[in-house]
């Protein structure tokens, strides 16, 4: 399947120029790319300083939080089998607290191919849009890898890299007079394989056509709503 390309800026500049007779090296457009590519090279570099900086000083606490459980264990103090137990209890209730404020990176895990990948779910929606006003398409989520480097699902650059999503909190990529997607063929996997008939939050009755009255209720802020937000939400609920 061909790929498409994220940014061929650099090519239509070359095809303008040459259509204009002027020479990239010598033209105003030529030299404003420079000092932003020089930008932006300066700005990768401090990224990147500070990364190691900050991967040094992690490298150094956890060296002294090893150095301490093993001394612990050694006098008797704490059983390791029992701090690995506690570890996880505590690992999930600070990812929750990490990713209600919007911090960290969040991709798709594990990474699978949308191209392939098996239970792509078949529903009525033209049928029942008028009842869920396109619920799914208001649900955050994270793309993968292979999105991202696709370039043609659009993330928010706010929240690397949830889905995108217009100010009434609908997908980007939402065709609001016909209601579809605008990317349909590169549609991210929650999309594809995203069962409304089993979300409670949507439906009481999907058979029956009823929709659940507390729906909208959702959506009234969901930029802080960790059920509209968490990781993977629209593929398991």
């Amino acid at each position: 399947m061909e790929k498409r390309r994220m940014f061929p800026v650099g090519e239509a500049l070359k095809n303008a120029e040459e259509e204009t007779g002027v020479e990239q090296g010598d033209s105003a457009v030529g030299k404003a790319l420079e000092v932003l590519r020089q930008e932006v090279v300066g700005g990768l570099l401090y990224t990147h300083n500070r990364a190691n900086s900050n991967t040094s000083r992690l490298l150094e606490v956890a060296s002294f939080l090893y150095g301490l459980i093993e001394i612990l264990e050694e006098k008797g103090i704490v059983a390791i089998e029992e701090l690995d137990a506690r570890k996880e209890t505590v690992s999930e209730r600070v990812e929750k607290r990490f990713l209600h404020k919007g911090m960290g990176v969040n991709l798709q895990e594990p990474e699978q191919d949308k191209y392939t990948v098996q239970g792509a779910v078949g529903i009525d929606c033209e049928n029942r849009v008028h009842l869920c006003k396109a619920a799914c398409c208001r649900f955050w989520f994270p793309l993968s890898k292979q999105d991202v480097d696709e370039g043609v699902v659009h993330w928010d650059m706010r929240f690397p890299y949830i889905i995108s999503q217009d100010t009434d909190h609908y997908c980007k990529h939402l065709n609001h007079g016909a209601c579809s997607c605008g990317v349909y063929e590169h549609r991210p996997l929650p999309c594809r394989t995203f069962d409304c008939r089993k979300d409670k939050r949507i439906w009481l009755d999907f058979e029956g056509a009823q929709i659940n009255p507390d729906l909208e209720a959702m959506f009234i802020q969901p930029q802080h709503n960790d059920s509209t937000r968490q990781s993977g939400d629209v593929g398991n609920s």
